[in-house]
């Protein structure tokens, strides 16, 4: 009973983290925008009223996901709230569970499967809804009464994440004819794996993912592990792991003990047995299909893991692709095949997925473009970087262009746009100017895909993408007429190409990903026969050029126009895929007519707080992640509204035996955004500055209230990022301070601060541990204009300035800072950072410069048990140097701790290394960073010993990342 009790402890100390992980917001939209909802008994569907008549057809997608999903879970009462965000340019969605809500952004990518994109998000994203309300049970529903919704999402981190993520893959592609289970190019990274290397990596490493090595994230390796159990075990398998969560979570590993219970599994067992089984499959379908190994025109990768996209020929002797890797950002390159070298041109801002397009010089892309303020209003725009001039130029501003193809001739481009109501259509650009040619809307129900124009330039390819899945239509721009070049089918089609009367396009029809031929008299044929599956397809001459995948990741081969073998096995047939092993699911409803949803307003003022959670004590939830013992007896109350407009915290708190009450309000709802924090009830300070003189007569409690008009600004446009934040605050303080020449006490201090906070961030790779390149500005001026007799004005300036190494992923950081107060009887903390090694110090003046020389030097990928996984060791090497004015230095003596003031100016040096590991504990998604400083104030001396410690608990989100590339 002892040993429970510590364990329940142990539980809600550990829960605090988790917890506060969830308490995150993504964005909002422009405070102009007027928003509709249509409420069912399961769901409360909020979204612009830009987005029309797609909010009926997004609820009815849920309507018939819950029934679906009734395969897997009973049913369960709930609803749940569905925020729509059309605003924005990609296509993702997730769940989060303080406050429970399911967020949706709508718009389809340019790299979808063929399943209808509202389909797949609403049964991927209810999957995570079921989940949850499964631990809505036993001691977590108890706990859920006592402390709201967050204690349900604390304990989900009891859950991996490739159960998540694993079983809500396996629900779109049991429920659909498609889903990601079933495409080929979602199979490969795990396959390749186990094929080339002969084993799949040890089950922590996959679980926690590595800095040495490229794993396949827990999309892919937990679909394989749920559909196997789904297969071979109880179909309640899972129902019962949820179940002994919800029930015993103080037990720490309660999935285990569940899978031991019922099928004498444990999850890393279940692990080794999906993989041994899946490395019989896939070697026997190796041996009996044959492969071709094609001529690799890329340079020699050597050990390291390098992804080649789309690649097109750049004159007779060079080609153009997108470079990814681990220790790089994504980059363009020109490679010079017979030369066996390549150099980087250009680094882009974010794509996804990365395809370029090429004519006369000149390249063509699309990338996201940000609104400064609202985060959930992006743009995709058209680049354009001329090779001669070496210039890049944006063609198009707050555009929705999703793809974008250069003519032949360099003097137009063919984009796709997307609608806010996601509608799709073909626009035709003017490459000098970015003006719009000509517009042609896309056949109703079909989404455009991956435009390529034919070699005259008349000609513009698609894939197409429909409710009944992809096929290749094209434009032909003097007939001004679509045409159906293969129907919509249940193939994952990634490219396609015309040329003359022959169409060339990459299908998954045989269960590997390969470039097919369809000629002009209807008959088609298969021109590759690779191991793993290409993409990307271009043509030259008489020859195809492709991505074809390894376990080094993407190499760019060229084979010749002849056809292989015709394929004998048809796809649904083939037994490496889990998938095949369960009936297909008929999607019936059992409803005879639609349902009729009737959108209504929905009134932002009636719904401005939301309060989800609440503590039975009180605690700051930012000061007790790490420092738990700061629980007070109380209440703690939380509220965050479903536009994420308001965001406020309220607590009591009983202590010293005083009632004090605390708040925080911000107001993310306009463009400027407000903060107020108010604290009230403690004890106020009463300063008499050393003369025997008795306390105030009357006095109030203590009270200090700040408020803060904020403008939070980012800009994402290109391979720098900039955040930019202007503020102004009030501080208002009752302490009472004796003032000795009036003979009275001052009742209370006012701060006036004004705050300009730059930076700008060059785009990191994985690897990186700061940017290679960034500049940061902190610039703050403080003054007492009602206290003058007491405090002076208070002027800091913070810069660092970040610089690469003189090896990879090594990086430079030199801070400047300074900092002057003129007090008139009281001196401020310093704001500025001080010399590593010295503490408890404060200065009228300071100037302080540092150095930091920041490394990787392991990625050992070690793992003791269960208990500890060991990604990475790197190290710091440091010196710093501070100069301050008339400082006071807080010393023990043998009368305790007193202040002793030096007058002049003195300097405090430093020097040293920190020695940290990146680490997972029990295989929670949560990385910490742990190790320790040691600080030389002089040569020859035993140097200060510092501990340091940080967690990342913001790395962990259900469905915030669904695409289904591994985007390196």
């Amino acid at each position: 009973m002892k040993s429970a009790r510590s364990a329940l402890l142990l539980l809600l100390s550990l829960a605090l983290v988790p917890a506060a992980a969830q308490y995150y917001q993504t964005g909002q939209e422009p405070s102009s925008i007027k928003w509709m909802q249509i409420k069912t008994d399961k769901f409360r569907v909020i979204y612009p009223e830009s987005y029309g008549s797609q909010g009926i057809e997004f609820t009815r997608a849920l309507e018939d996901a819950y029934s679906g999903l009734m395969l897997l879970y009973p049913e369960m009462k709930f609803r749940i709230p569905v925020i729509i965000h059309n605003h924005t340019t990609t296509s993702n969605g997730y769940v989060a569970w303080a406050p429970y809500r399911m967020e949706i952004y709508p718009t389809p990518e340019q790299n979808s499967i063929p399943l209808d994109p509202k389909t797949q998000l609403a049964i991927h994203e209810l999957t995570h809804v079921f989940q949850m309300k499964s631990l809505d049970k036993g001691f977590t529903r108890v706990m859920s009464y006592i402390t709201g919704q967050q204690f349900n999402g604390a304990v989900a981190a009891l859950l991996p994440l490739w159960f998540l993520e694993g079983d809500a893959v396996f629900s779109e592609t049991l429920l659909t004819g498609s889903g990601r289970g079933r495409t080929p190019s979602f199979q490969k990274p795990l396959k390749a794996l186990m094929l080339e290397k002969g084993k799949i990596y040890k089950y922590d490493k996959i679980v926690n993912g590595s800095f040495r090595d490229f794993v396949p994230n827990h999309y892919y390796s937990g679909y394989q592990m749920m559909a196997w159990s789904y297969a071979k075990y109880d179909s309640a398998l899972w129902k019962k792991a949820l179940n002994l969560t919800a029930n015993l979570p103080f037990t720490l590993n309660p999935v285990n003990l569940s899978l031991r219970a019922n099928a004498s599994l444990t999850k890393k067992r279940l692990f080794r047995e999906t993989f041994d089984t899946l490395q019989v499959l896939w070697t026997a379908e190796d041996s009996a299909l044959g492969s071709v190994e094609y001529d690799i025109v890329n340079p020699p990768k050597g050990k390291k893991y390098i992804n080649y996209y789309s690649p097109v020929r750049a004159g007779k002797d060079s080609i153009i692709a997108v470079r990814t890797s681990l220790d790089h950002p994504p980059s363009f390159v020109l490679i010079r095949p017979a030369e066996g070298r390549e150099r980087r041109i250009h680094t882009p801002g974010y794509s996804y997925p990365w395809n370029i397009s090429y004519a006369r010089g000149k390249i063509v892309w699309v990338e996201s473009d940000s609104d400064p303020r609202w985060r959930n209003r992006t743009w995709s725009v058209i680049k354009i970087l001329d090779l001669k001039s070496g210039t890049t130029r944006k063609l198009s501003g707050k555009t929705r262009y999703m793809a974008a193809a250069i003519s032949p001739d360099a003097s137009r481009i063919a984009a796709v746009r997307s609608s806010i109501t996601q509608e799709s259509g073909l626009v035709i650009i003017d490459a000098a100017d970015g003006s719009i040619l000509g517009e042609i809307p896309a056949p109703p129900g079909v989404w455009l895909q991956k435009p390529q124009w034919d070699e005259k330039g008349n000609i513009i390819t698609f894939v197409s993408l429909s409710e009944e899945g992809e096929g290749i239509m094209s434009f032909d721009l003097r007939k001004y007429a679509w045409k159906i070049h293969i129907s919509p089918s249940s193939n994952d089609i990634q490219s396609a190409f015309t040329r003359n009367d022959s169409l060339f396009f990459v299908s998954s029809a045989s269960g590997t990903d390969n470039v097919y031929l369809l000629a002009g008299d209807g008959k088609i044929s298969r021109l590759t026969k690779s191991r793993f599956g290409v993409s990307d397809l271009n043509i030259s001459g008489n020859n195809i050029m492709f991505a074809d995948y390894s376990t080094s990741g993407n190499n760019i081969c060229q084979a010749s126009l002849r056809s292989e073998e015709p394929d004998t096995a048809a796809f649904s047939e083939n037994p490496s895929y889990l998938i095949n092993r369960f009936r297909p699911y008929d999607g019936s409803s059992g409803e005879s007519q639609p349902r009729v949803f009737l959108p209504e307003p929905y009134k932002k003022w009636k719904n401005l707080f939301r309060f989800h959670s609440w503590m039975p004590f009180y605690a700051s939830i930012d000061e007790i992640t790490s420092d738990p013992a700061l629980i007070k007896p109380g209440i703690t109350l939380m509220t965050q509204n479903n536009l994420s407009t308001l965001i406020s915290t309220i607590g009591y708190e009983y202590a010293d035996n005083r009632h004090m009450l605390h708040a925080r309000i911000n107001w993310l709802g306009w463009y400027p955004a407000l903060e107020s924090v108010i604290d009230y009830g403690y004890r106020p300070v009463i300063e008499k500055l050393g003369e025997n003189v008795p306390d105030p007569a009357e006095y109030n409690q203590g009270m200090a209230i700040t408020n803060t008009l904020y403008l939070p600004l980012y800009f994402q446009s290109g391979k720098f990022s900039e955040h930019l934040r202007i503020s102004a605050s009030w501080k208002y303080i009752n302490d009472h301070i004796y003032m000795k020449n009036s003979g009275y006490y001052d009742p209370g201090q006012s701060r006036f601060t004004g705050r300009i906070y730059f930076s700008n961030y060059y785009r990191t790779a994985v690897r990186d541990i700061y940017p290679r390149w960034a500049q940061t500005m902190d610039l703050s001026y403080s003054a007492f204009p009602f206290d003058r007799e007491l405090y002076g004005d208070l002027a800091t300036l913070k810069t660092a300035f970040y610089f690469p190494g003189l090896s990879g992923n090594h990086g430079l950081r030199v801070r400047l800072e300074k900092e002057t107060q003129n007090p008139e009887r009281f001196l401020q903390k310093n704001l500025i950072s001080f010399s590593r090694g010295y503490d408890n110090i404060i200065s009228k003046r300071a100037d302080f410069v540092s150095a930091d020389y920041y490394m990787p030097l392991f990625y050992p990928d070690f793992n003791l048990s269960s208990f500890l996984y060991l990604t990475r060791i790197r190290a710091d090497l440091f010196f710093d140097y501070t100069h301050v004015t008339d400082h006071y230095r807080l010393m023990r003596t043998d009368n305790g701790m007193i202040w002793f003031f030096t007058e002049g100016k003195m300097t405090f040096r430093s020097f040293g290394a920190q020695l940290l590991g990146d680490f997972f504990i029990f295989r929670i998604p949560y990385m910490v960073s742990a190790g320790v400083e040691a600080a030389w104030r002089e040569p020859g001396t035993f140097p200060v010993i510092r501990l340091l410690f940080n967690m990342d608990i913001y790395g962990m989100s259900i469905g915030r990342n669904r695409t289904r590339a591994y985007n390196l």
